[in-house]
């Protein structure tokens, strides 16, 4: 009976410490995303709304100023509840690696239950991107999982806090910012890896997009803009 009672305060203790994450990806079974239709079916599955339809809340928290109305007006929005975030969207990154790091993600974060909103904008040919980059390292015999999304969409009040340009393509969900690490499995990472990857994304980044090559770092900006774009520094 004690050797019982005993493996279940074990069990219980190993589950109160699992992360969100870890019981997320337990209970609702969910694999990597490694097709575009993979990418579709998860945003497919998302409540949507018009930028119009925004609340005024939200409106007046994200763009203090009204200096986007005009150049927002068109989008479409992605509505998040509690742990929609934790759902992979692309490879094994989560949606919440690619929402703006502002109170309404922390707000969420510190209680997936509460089923808080976010509002996500994203282009989906951007993430079609990193499935393709994904692939290639993948074909290659490289770490297909050797980097991660550091930052993806700003709305204007994030992208003023963050130094971003005025017209940044993170403003409307097109970029993402990619960290480059162990890509070629030599157990480095270093500036190699990040020469294999910036090869592999300017053959998939072409003229469809821009990229922001940071020498010295291990930081690439793509985005899907609709024309080529390269330049330096940040």
């Amino acid at each position: 009976m004690k050797s019982r009672l005993s493996i279940l305060a074990i069990s219980i203790f190993i589950l109160s410490c699992e992360s969100a994450e870890s019981r997320f990806d337990r209970e609702t079974g969910q694999t990597e995303i490694l097709t575009k239709e993979g990418v579709d079916a998860v945003l497919d599955g998302l409540e949507k709304i018009d930028y119009k339809d925004l609340p005024a809340k939200y409106v007046n928290y994200s763009d203090p100023n009204g200096d986007f109305d005009a150049k927002l007006k068109s989008f479409e929005y992605f509505i998040l509840k509690g742990d929609d975030v934790l759902k992979f969207v692309v490879g094994q990154s989560r949606i919440q690696d690619f929402i703006a790091g502002d109170e309404y993600k922390i707000e969420n974060e510190s209680d997936y239950e509460a089923d808080h909103v976010q509002y996500w904008l994203v282009d989906r040919k951007m993430i079609y991107m990193i499935v393709e980059f994904i692939n290639k390292l993948d074909k290659k015999g490289y770490d297909r999982y050797g980097f991660y999304v550091r930052e993806s969409h700003r709305h204007p009040k994030l992208n003023t806090a963050r130094g971003g340009a005025s017209m940044s393509q993170h403003l409307y969900g097109k970029a993402a910012d990619l960290v480059i690490e162990d890509i070629n499995k030599d157990g480095k990472k270093n500036q190699k890896d990040k020469e294999i990857a910036l090869e592999i994304l300017e053959g998939i980044v072409g003229n469809k997009g821009g990229m922001g090559l940071y020498p010295g770092t291990m930081t690439i900006h793509i985005d899907c803009r609709g024309y080529a774009a390269r330049w330096d520094s940040y």
